[in-house]
């Protein structure tokens, strides 16, 4: 390609590269296993700080590596606040304390947005390349209609349309099945595709709101996702499923049946058959939920990465395919479970290699003007309280 005085443009196109080994993040994970198994679960929060710091510093751009700086002592203050916070939730609900139950509950409605950001804000800010910080910035009132205004108010709108159609089969007699049958399957239609949808909205909205408050020092990024794509994309991905359940409905309808009629009296053989069903519908289904998760992840990544750029001069690019994606999750699940976990740090490193390789950043990096923000770390007590409330965030 060149440019109009005929001198060849350069394409400044690179890939995320990945350095880590195996044996490296073995050596990290059984150390975390051992300290954490000894302090009975305490130097959790430290541990999984090594893990990230691990991936984080075996991970390359253009020469220049990540570095991730969060403290362990803050997601441990965090996480125990969380744990005793849904521990008298829990408590209230067994207990059945309606009144202690509604304002905890409230509490989480009105306020869980706004910590997700202050969590999100400290991460970002404890993320650094080339000694230049990350940053978050919205408001809490966007983030609280982005997560949960607008899917709870979708939500109820598709619950409200499901029972409606259910409704009208409710003069249907017991001679009328092929009448409730049919009315079931489509409320259950509706509500599949109805799911879909708003995961979809919900998604392109929380993608907008989060890289365009995202920047990387005093450079902004800015995003410009298609909601109604992730609308087709969540769709699709929900409609892959069904096959699998289908398939599943038809292999177990006649057990359960065979079961019923036998009261549950029978013999070995017959158990065995019984058991050897569940086990392969239940693979079946395995099967389909990571088919249909593989789809979404994919689609969604390698569109939302087009339509994402920092400071409308470096552009991004994700290449991940469906195949390849599927083949990552089944092998390494098959590593790791093989091994009993074992292997799970070289499984964990097949996958970031997979990931870095095909991620890909199009711009001259050296054309930014790098400059940190001057942005500090909160130290209210809300914000410490939240550091731990979203401590991994994977684009």
């Amino acid at each position: 390609m060149f440019d109009q005085q005929g001198t060849p443009e350069v394409n400044h196109s690179r890939n995320i590269t990945f350095h880590g080994t195996g044996s490296g993040y073995f050596g990290v994970c059984i150390v975390n296993f051992l300290l954490t198994l000894v302090t009975f679960g305490i130097f959790a929060p430290w541990a999984y700080v090594r893990c990230k710091r691990y991936i984080y510093s075996n991970t390359e751009l253009s020469g220049s590596r990540f570095s991730y700086n969060v403290k362990g002592g803050s997601l441990f203050i965090s996480w125990l606040c969380l744990f005793v916070f849904f521990g008298a939730l829990e408590f209230s609900i067994i207990k059945q304390s309606s009144p202690l139950s509604f304002c905890l509950l409230a509490i989480l409605i009105f306020f869980l947005p706004y910590l997700v950001i202050q969590s999100l804000r400290y991460q970002m800010q404890s993320t650094t390349l080339n000694n230049v910080r990350f940053n978050f910035n919205v408001s809490g009132f966007k983030a609280w209609w982005v997560m949960m205004g607008a899917p709870l108010l979708m939500l109820t709108g598709v619950f409200l349309i499901c029972s409606m159609i259910v409704y009208t089969a409710s003069s249907a007699s017991l001679f009328e099945m092929d009448r409730i049958v049919i009315t079931i399957v489509i409320a259950m239609i509706v509500g599949i595709l109805g799911f879909g949808a708003v995961q979809g909205v919900a998604v392109g909205m929380w993608l907008n709101l989060l890289f365009n408050g995202l920047s990387f020092g005093t450079q902004k990024f800015a995003a410009s996702v298609s909601v109604k794509k992730c609308v087709m994309f969540s769709i699709i991905g929900m409609l892959l499923l069904t096959p699998f359940l289908l398939l599943v409905l038809k292999l177990i309808a006649p057990t359960i049946i065979h079961v019923v009629l036998s009261g549950g009296m029978m013999s070995p053989d017959e158990l065995a058959s019984v058991q050897g069903t569940i086990l392969i519908c239940y693979l079946i289904y395995l099967f389909g939920l990571i088919v249909s998760f593989s789809y979404l992840y994919v689609m969604m990544r390698n569109y939302y990465y087009k339509h994402v750029a920092l400071s409308e001069k470096i552009a991004f690019r994700s290449t991940l395919t469906l195949a390849g994606f599927v083949g990552q999750l089944i092998i390494n699940g098959l590593i790791t479970l093989c091994t009993f976990g074992i292997a799970y740090p070289w499984a964990r490193i097949r996958y970031c290699r997979y990931l870095a390789k095909n991620t890909w950043v199009d711009g001259d990096l050296d054309d930014l003007e790098l400059q940190d923000h001057d942005d500090k770390i909160a130290t209210d007590v809300v914000s410490r309280i939240s550091r731990g409330l979203v401590p991994n965030l994977n684009l």
